[in-house]
């Protein structure tokens, strides 16, 4: 019996495996809670034999807000467990970046922000539909987004710019955009994308699993990203102690 969640929904499809984000009331906004479902529903999902491919999926109007602004600007304040969210935060990220199978980032409508965008760059894939927007609004409260992900699409310039300047909705990077910058594998039309999304894990899960498994790590190694990301992770992380006196 499939085990159910509180803020994620679990699809099987044959060999793949959708997760879909269930918090409407909040914009789907990845809270600590939340992310916690994931990990352990992607702990899970790591173990079984037959899943060969995984969905993060967030609905027909928008994917995620990013994490719960409310426990963000509570550790920015230092009125949070600034520990607790550090932890939490570095599992999330860690666990879906060592992931071993396939993972594609559907974003259907109106938007993927803060560390949603982020979420989506590190999984291998992602499609999304036309007028989809991408941004970072939550460094003007004092929350710093990733890096290393991005530098490994664009290269280093435009990663900066989109990690420095789409904060708002006049500076959003549209879906055209992300396609045109190669973010975005497949652009679609809004209500498309999950199907989509399916088909081209079928397509690529035809091909034998020591191979794409072989690649993923070959992806992993050749951009020395695991090393890189804690690298990441850990000067973000001095850098908000040193600011909030902790």
């Amino acid at each position: 019996m499939e085990k159910e969640y509180q803020f994620i929904k679990i699809e099987k499809k044959g060999k793949i495996t959708i997760i879909r984000f269930d918090r409407p009331e909040k914009k789907n906004a990845l809270s600590e809670a939340m992310r916690a479902e994931i990990i352990d529903a992607l702990k899970a999902l790591k173990e079984e034999k037959k899943v060969k491919a995984v969905i993060f999926y967030g609905g027909e109007e928008f994917f995620s807000a990013g994490f719960d602004r409310d426990e963000v600007q509570a550790v920015v304040q230092g009125k949070g467990d600034y520990q607790q969210f550090i932890d939490s935060n570095h599992l999330f990220h860690q666990t879906i970046f060592e992931f071993p199978k396939l993972l594609i980032a559907a974003v259907n409508g109106y938007y993927a922000l803060a560390g949603a965008f982020d979420l989506t760059i590190i999984c291998h894939l992602r499609v999304a539909s036309k007028g989809s927007l991408f941004g970072h609004p939550e460094i003007r409260f004092g929350a710093c987004p990733l890096f290393f992900p991005y530098m490994t699409l664009v290269g280093r310039g435009k990663a900066l710019e989109i990690t420095l300047n789409t904060a708002t909705r006049e500076t959003f990077l549209t879906s055209e955009e992300a396609y045109r910058l190669n973010i975005i594998n497949k652009l679609v039309e809004k209500g498309e994308v999950l199907n989509e999304a399916i088909n081209l894990a079928k397509q690529i899960t035809q091909s034998p699993e020591y191979v794409i498994k072989q690649l993923l790590q070959v992806n992993n190694i050749f951009f020395d990203q695991v090393k890189t990301f804690d690298t990441e992770i850990d000067t973000i992380l001095k850098s908000m102690s040193k600011l909030l006196g902790l």
